[in-house]
């Protein structure tokens, strides 16, 4: 086995002790599992959320954009700044309203808020039908990143099963602990990994990020200016893209897990403020990006993915490759077990409890989650197998989908008079909208990303049914979210 492969495996089997280490001596019920009873300060708390800034997606997915589509890549250093303003605003109303009700997971806000199991069923069913996509970049970029940096040593499928294994082992012990102390070794070495890449290997082959730069106008004009090498990606998409994802980045449910698993308010706010700071890390991918599409020319389709990996294997001695190779595994395995961690939480809270066992206890809720962790790990798994699309193409699509989340929680933070029955046929009809654009190839339509369309779509019913419908019980009784008593 090549140095770079028993490398890179060292680092994956280290992360996954400290996965499996990190219940530590806490007895490990529901909310300690889903998030950390409500107990995570705000250092483990900003390693948690700033490593999902940095997941597969932007890892392999941002270079490979940058090397076939150039400057519509860097969608992903806009919004993520944005979203983290969001945050500072919706994230403490919602941690309040869930710790003074006892509450868990997006299903769970959803149902409370309206009065209605059933709308926090239907809310899970969306969460987890758009984390499967997100999961399944995870472990594609696992592969990805076995392949190419082994020469063929290790085949993308046995990585990907390796991932499925170790991600799935460390969430069934742990839980949200288990992401959040791996996200400390992921992060210290996902640092490492991106200067390499992102700032010795382009000065090592063109001596400044201008010559860089330069180089790629050259070969490539307009390559680097909207809408890149693309022929639809242009101004409008970028500006409806950045927003479509800004607001629809805590929609996920496992970064909405994580912000309820914060100590206090104030953690969550102080995060919102310093997380922009690690956006310095992200924007060194894209350089790397530019640097392979100069250095190792030629790559199409989904062997783009490859841009990064296929640099490191053409510069660096196999030890280097392979401590890169592990930064990248953990930049898959830490997402993937937040994402599989909210999937499960969601559907054993709000289709088993909520609709199937009402009166199941929380250690059997517990046990049900803990035994959908496979179940959804597994079906991401054989997406995983069978994929070839572009992973940022894939993160878009799935943006697509679990934004259309945001109106709801939006207007019940902020208008009393929102209804069950508006919610859904706004979430329903966005979703419609949205994936009838893209799947009969009208995306963009009229330039703009077809999400951000079936978005506003799904405000207009929300807001026009809900004014011909009763407002919820729980809306009169209760104090406004954004408030304490």
């Amino acid at each position: 086995m090549p140095i770079s492969a028993t490398v890179a495996l060292v680092i994956v089997f280290l992360a996954t002790g400290i996965g499996l280490l990190a219940r530590g001596r806490q007895k490990m019920s529901l909310d300690q599992w889903s998030v950390a009873g409500r107990n995570l300060g705000w250092m483990l708390l900003w390693v948690l959320m700033a490593g999902e800034a940095l997941t597969t997606a932007t890892f392999l997915g941002a270079p490979g954009q940058a090397y076939a589509q150039g400057a519509p890549s860097l969608f992903i250093m806009c919004y993520t700044v944005l979203a983290y303003i969001v945050s500072f605003f919706l994230l403490p109303p919602l941690w309040r309203y869930a710790k003074r009700h006892g509450l868990v997971t997006q299903g769970d806000y959803f149902a409370h808020r309206f009065d209605s199991p059933r709308l926090g069923a239907f809310v899970a069913v969306v969460g987890v039908v758009f984390v499967v996509p997100y999961t399944v970049i995870q472990l594609v970029g696992m592969g990805s990143i076995a392949s190419t940096i082994t020469n063929g040593a290790l085949s993308k499928s046995t990585c990907i099963v390796i991932g499925f294994v170790c991600v799935t082992g460390f969430v069934f012990v742990a839980g949200i602990r288990s992401t959040a102390w791996t996200a400390v070794l992921k992060d210290i070495l996902i640092v490492f990994a991106v200067i390499i890449v992102g700032i010795v290997l382009p000065l090592r082959y063109f001596g400044s990020f201008s010559n860089l730069l330069d180089a790629v106008n050259a070969a490539h004009p307009g390559h680097l200016a909207l809408p890149g090498s693309t022929h639809d990606l242009n101004v409008p998409w970028f500006l409806s893209t950045v927003l479509l994802a800004s607001v629809g980045f805590y929609m996920y449910p496992h970064l909405f897990m994580a912000g309820l698993s914060a100590r206090n308010e104030q953690s969550i706010r102080r995060n919102a403020m310093v997380l922009p700071i690690y956006l310095l890390v992200v924007a060194l991918p894209f350089y790397a990006g530019l640097t392979a599409l100069m250095v190792v020319p030629g790559l199409s389709g989904a062997d783009t993915n490859t841009a990064l990996l296929t640099l490191v294997v053409h510069s660096v001695p196999g030890w280097l490759a392979g401590v890169i190779a592990g930064a990248g595994a953990l930049a898959a395995m830490v997402p993937a077990s937040a994402l599989v961690l909210g999937a499960a939480t969601l559907l054993s809270r709000n289709i088993y409890q909520g609709l199937l066992r009402p009166d199941a206890s929380r250690d059997t809720v517990l046990r049900v989650s803990r035994l959908l962790v496979l179940a959804v790990m597994a079906v991401a798994l054989v997406f995983s197998l069978t994929t070839t699309a572009l992973l940022n193409q894939i993160l878009v699509n799935a943006y697509s989908g679990i934004t259309q989340l945001f109106p709801g929680v939006l207007l019940s933070l902020v208008w009393r008079r929102v209804s069950k029955q508006g919610v859904t046929a706004g979430i329903v009809v966005g979703l419609v909208v949205a994936f009838g654009l893209i799947l009969t190839g009208h995306d963009p339509f009229l330039g703009i990303n077809a999400g951000l369309v079936g978005l506003l779509a799904n405000a207009a019913v929300t807001v026009a049914v809900s004014l011909r419908t009763p407002a919820p019980v729980s809306a009169a009784r209760l104090p406004p979210a954004g408030r304490t008593r």
